[in-house]
């Protein structure tokens, strides 16, 4: 679909699962309501509640920058809007919030399929100055320290504050599609000679607070903790629960490799294979892409035969089963397949 959907790296090394050693890995977190035939939006002047009457206009700009340049969507900014609609059109509706007379507007030209509208209720900044003392000292010949004065001197501390929330709604009937709870940005800056100004702390507080917008709204990299009971083996399940074994024989004709992944995993794809310890070829694998409902079941389990791994691996002994996240390996356990006595 776009560049960013290209395969994930993961950042941790292979790990032995029953071990208790558990890795990091960064996958692509997709939103719920995602679908990939939802591919044009257009970022309409947030409405302002704040003191600031041009919060909603800011607020809503920056965030247009950050969708565009995250490439999950075709992405309207205000100044592309001016050719779709007119400008009073776009004063109303950063005026008033009526996300349903945006959508009617924009219907009739068949670019945007689904419209960004919010509400700026916090942007404010504030900055405090303390004239603080302190005593200064000095070591004696005979090492010890003696007060010889007082320091005089300024302490200012700056606090900017963005509060927002958002919902995405559909032009085609004005549904919405999703919406937020309020996402709040801070930026605090304080020292005698503080690095960052007030136009500088509520430019970042603004930034933080969009940047939890795009995480809700659009296809975003994180990074996950794998448990250690994400990637095992098992004969069978009972009562939802997967029995769970690091032992075979020859005779087994029926197990399964049990991959249980984090919610934010949903949709990336991954690959399970089997190889015979210390050797590079593939016995059996596959390919698929986690869904968010495996994590609610237990996991999900992958049926394959030990039998006909022995068989094609050159009889019994020990195994190795990896999984990979994109192209690398972020979990491997081994197993035995032992031959049954006669």
């Amino acid at each position: 679909m776009h560049a960013m959907m290209r395969s994930v790296a993961v950042v941790g090394l292979a790990c032995t699962v029953l071990a208790g050693c558990g890795t990091k890995i960064k996958v692509y977190q997709y939103p719920e309501f995602y679908t990939e035939d939802l591919k044009t939006i257009a970022i309409v002047p947030f409405k302002s509640m704040s003191d600031n009457q041009h919060s909603g206009a800011i607020v809503s700009e920056t965030l247009a920058r950050a969708l565009q340049q995250n490439n999950t969507y075709q992405v309207f900014a205000h100044n592309d809007l001016k050719a779709m609609v007119d400008q009073k059109d776009l004063d109303v509706f950063s005026g008033t919030g009526d996300a349903s007379a945006a959508a009617a507007k924009f219907k009739p030209g068949g670019k945007v399929q689904a419209l960004m509208v919010g509400d700026v209720s916090t942007y404010t900044c504030s900055r405090s100055v303390q004239h603080r003392s302190e005593p200064v000292y000095q070591y004696d010949r005979n090492g010890n320290r003696i007060p010889v004065g007082q320091r005089e001197y300024d302490y200012t501390r700056i606090e900017a504050t963005v509060a927002v929330s958002a919902a995405l709604i559909r032009v085609s009937d004005g549904t919405q599609i999703h919406a937020t709870q309020m996402e709040t940005g801070k930026a605090i800056e304080e020292g005698e000679l503080p690095q960052r100004d007030q136009a500088e702390c509520l430019r970042a507080a603004t930034e933080q607070a969009v940047a939890k917008l795009v995480a809700t709204f659009a296809v975003v990299p994180v990074e996950v903790t794998v448990a250690k009971n994400a990637f095992c083996m098992a004969t069978d399940q009972y009562d939802n629960k997967w029995n769970y074994v690091t032992r075979f024989t020859t005779d087994d004709t029926k197990a399964f490799v049990v991959v249980n992944l984090p919610l934010p995993c949903d949709r990336n794809p991954f690959k399970w294979t089997i190889v015979r310890e210390n050797d590079r070829r593939d016995l059996a694998g596959c390919d698929f892409k986690w869904d968010r409902t495996w994590s609610a079941q237990n996991g999900k389990g992958f049926e394959f035969s030990p039998a006909k791994i022995a068989e094609m691996g050159q009889g019994p002994g020990n195994y190795m089963i990896k999984l990979y996240s994109g192209r690398e390996v972020a979990l491997t356990q081994k197993f035995t397949i032992d031959a049954i006595k006669k």
